[in-house]
């Protein structure tokens, strides 16, 4: 600045000179951007209604050009929150929100507010949401959440953060996450993930891969596994054959789970997947929670056979073996020494 308009800067901003204020608030004093926009973002906090009025108007309706130069070249940090929520050009808030330097409590600010074209260059923002994981539910609080937008926060959450920074959801928000997802929503995700496919030159997989195992919408098994948490869990709620013995092996619990509680599944299906070793312990779990599964001896049997059942399970299962069941049982080193041992006791006290 020069003398001149240093002068003048003093003068409004000491607020002795009403009239300058408003003409400030307005924009009519010869200051250069870097030095008015400040400004006038001060002067809408002004306990003078009008004064505060009229800055909100200038600074919501700051020339686009104007605008962008200012923020990626002199803003700050008070200055990027107030334009992001309250500028009219998606520019300017573009600006903010790609500006490298932004605060990161800027982002996470804005990041409710947003619509829906803007979250987008937000999610975008994998260098600023790994520094600050707490983006992602400032994100998910918005109301105009699009389901672009929460696909991305899903797939940053299961693939991109590292698990200590990832900020923990209750598996109950999940399910209703999952519960809430139209058909419509679902059929997005497999077009998005069929058209990123295409587009990495992965279209023209095995004939292995792309075997549909899903009748309706002929997904493969890689574009399921491709899709979120939430959408594989509505896969699996009464799912076919194919679907269930894919996603109850899934690497999520939760998915894997809502297979088992989520269908009718015949006794010939649940003995196979207690005799499983790939499926996870939490599977397990659920099957005796069912008492006319429990009751099948074969499923029974199939549980203590599996080195991953629990052992609390197992335990309660074992005295209920046959004596032959009993003597192999005694031998397997593929079960836990308990098992072994305990069927070993009740083998020597049945035979």
């Amino acid at each position: 600045m020069d003398e001149q308009q240093n002068r003048l800067y003093e003068q409004i901003l000491s607020g002795k000179n009403r009239q300058l204020q408003v003409m400030a608030a307005q924009g009519v004093v010869p200051l250069p951007p870097e030095v008015l926009i400040p400004l006038q973002v001060a002067l809408t906090r002004s306990p003078d209604t009008q004064i505060s009025g009229f800055a909100e108007e200038t600074v919501a309706t700051l020339e686009t050009n104007v605008g962008v130069t200012y923020v990626n070249e002199h803003a700050g940090e008070r200055e990027l929150l107030y334009l992001g929520a309250h500028a009219q050009s998606h520019e300017i808030v573009e600006a903010v929100l790609r500006r490298p330097d932004v605060p990161r409590g800027v982002l996470i600010d804005l990041a409710s507010v947003l619509p829906p074209e803007l979250q987008e260059v937000l999610v975008h923002r994998q260098d600023a949401i790994l520094e600050e994981p707490d983006i992602l539910p400032a994100l998910e609080q918005n109301p105009e959440l699009s389901n672009y937008t929460k696909r991305r926060i899903w797939e940053y959450r299961e693939h991109l953060l590292p698990k200590d920074k990832v900020p923990r959801k209750d598996p109950a928000e999940i399910e209703a996450e999952s519960e809430a997802i139209t058909d419509e929503e679902l059929d997005e995700a497999i077009a998005e993930i069929r058209a990123r496919a295409a587009a990495e030159g992965n279209g023209d997989a095995s004939d292995e891969e792309a075997i549909a195992v899903d009748d309706e919408r002929q997904l493969t098994d890689a574009e399921i596994r491709g899709l979120p948490v939430p959408m594989r869990m509505k896969l699996a709620r009464n799912a076919t054959k194919q679907v269930r013995l894919l996603l109850v092996r899934d690497t999520n619990a939760q998915v894997a789970v809502t297979v088992i509680t989520g269908n009718s599944i015949p006794d010939s299906e649940v003995e196979q997947i207690a005799n499983s070793r790939s499926v996870c312990d939490e599977v397990i779990r659920q099957i005796p929670k069912k008492r006319e599964w429990i009751r099948k001896y074969s499923i029974a049997r199939a549980l203590v056979k599996n080195p991953k059942t629990p052992l609390d399970v197992a335990t309660k299962l074992v005295p209920r073996m046959s004596v032959r069941d009993l003597r192999e049982l005694a031998k397997d080193r593929n079960i836990p020494d308990a098992i072994r041992q305990m069927s070993l006791r009740l083998y020597q006290t049945k035979r």
